[in-house]
């Protein structure tokens, strides 16, 4: 039996590819694949966030599930997809600095080497990662994790000082390579597989053609407009944790409705891009000469001095806009009962803790779930 671990990273299309693969699970059945992730997910981020907080055994359970389904309907191959996989601990940790670097990476080697004990050693391993330019991939995190998470409340450089280690590739990649092996190991340019990234996973990774799967028209975790971006990480330090997710689904409408958005998404000033690159270019050699990867597109630091458009800040008119449609969209019936709900069982969390089994069968037995998507349908 072979698996396949696709490991990310972050903003590389993985949310594409996995409800891809996740759309086509009777279709990669017939070529003898196994595409696994639990019921109601098209991932299995919910598997390794259990196997962070020290859950191996739910992993491992999870595994051999899907080993037996596998052997059940004549599978060869089971896929595995979840980008958290890549720099777990920064990921664990909320992106946390008061970790040193050294003391991150000897984390995430514990924990690739305890993955890899989880599963079981006649199963054939191969782990696969897409990268990108690393600046890019810093802006885009940074939009990600400022839209998606209210602990994400300062600027870009401010990002980065705390997550820099996570754009040495080379560093958190030959963990993997050293626990696996080097022949288990392939390392592919997001850069390269476009415009189609789905299309070069399904060719080079499975070995076969895309058109004889269904290829769902979705454009998945989009971007937030600049303006609404930075309205969001300001008013990110004030909102519950156990809201992060509503509010996101509320600001995704805000922007639905902003006009002449600013799509301004260049946070780094030409200098500071051309000093990072700089930086990360011995990371960046090595990451091509060890794992045969094609040169990531050259940065021009004159061109980009020539066409720099700075981002002139959220005006005073503009914030208004936001705001006037936030307290709009937040009035729905819909968004008010599911905030009331979440509000009530936080507050019988804290009040009444002898009742928080309750709540977590309600969460578990898919209640919860059912009930959001009542409060949904009044949106």
């Amino acid at each position: 039996m072979r698996l396949i671990l696709h490991i990310g990273t972050h903003k590389t299309g993985s949310t594409a590819l996995q409800q891809f693969l996740s759309a086509n699970g009777k279709g990669l059945s017939e070529y003898g694949i196994c595409y696994a992730s639990p019921v109601y997910e098209f991932n299995f981020n919910s598997i390794v966030s259990a196997f962070l907080l020290d859950e191996q055994e739910k992993f491992r359970y999870f595994l051999l599930e899907n080993l037996r389904k596998a052997e059940r309907n004549g599978a060869h191959t089971i896929i595995a997809s979840s980008e958290n996989l890549y720099a777990m601990v920064r990921y664990l940790t909320r992106f946390n600095a008061e970790k040193t670097s050294a003391e991150i990476l000897a984390k995430e080697r514990s924990l690739v080497e305890r993955l890899r004990a989880a599963i079981p050693a006649h199963v054939e391993c191969h782990i696969l990662c897409y990268v990108r330019r690393p600046d890019h991939y810093l802006e885009s995190l940074y939009n990600q994790n400022v839209k998606r998470d209210s602990l994400v409340t300062g600027e870009v450089v401010d990002f980065l000082n705390t997550i820099y280690d996570m754009l040495d590739y080379h560093r958190y990649l030959s963990i993997w390579r050293d626990v696996f092996g080097s022949r288990a190991c392939s390392i592919r340019s997001y850069e390269a597989a476009l415009p189609n990234l789905i299309d070069d996973f399904v060719r080079h990774v499975l070995g076969t053609d895309i058109s004889a799967f269904t290829q769902p028209h979705l454009r998945v975790n989009e971007r937030l407009s600049r303006d609404v971006l930075e309205y969001k990480r300001v008013r990110n330090e004030h909102v519950l944790s156990s809201e992060r997710k509503l509010e996101r689904r509320i600001f995704a409408l805000v922007d639905k409705r902003i006009t002449n958005p600013n799509n301004n998404h260049e946070y780094l000033l030409p200098d500071e891009r051309a000093a990072l690159l700089s930086r990360l270019e011995p990371s960046m050699e090595r990451l091509r000469t060890e794992f045969t990867l094609p040169p990531f597109p050259q940065f021009n630091l004159e061109v980009a001095r020539a066409s720099w458009q700075p981002y002139p800040g959220l005006s005073l008119e503009k914030r208004r806009e936001i705001e006037f449609h936030y307290n709009a969209v937040q009035r729905q019936i819909g968004f008010r009962l599911e905030r009331l709900l979440m509000r009530a069982a936080s507050l019988t969390r804290r009040r009444l803790p002898f009742l928080a089994w309750l709540l977590d069968f309600a969460r578990g037995s898919g209640i919860r779930r059912l009930l959001l998507e009542a409060t949904s349908r009044f949106q």
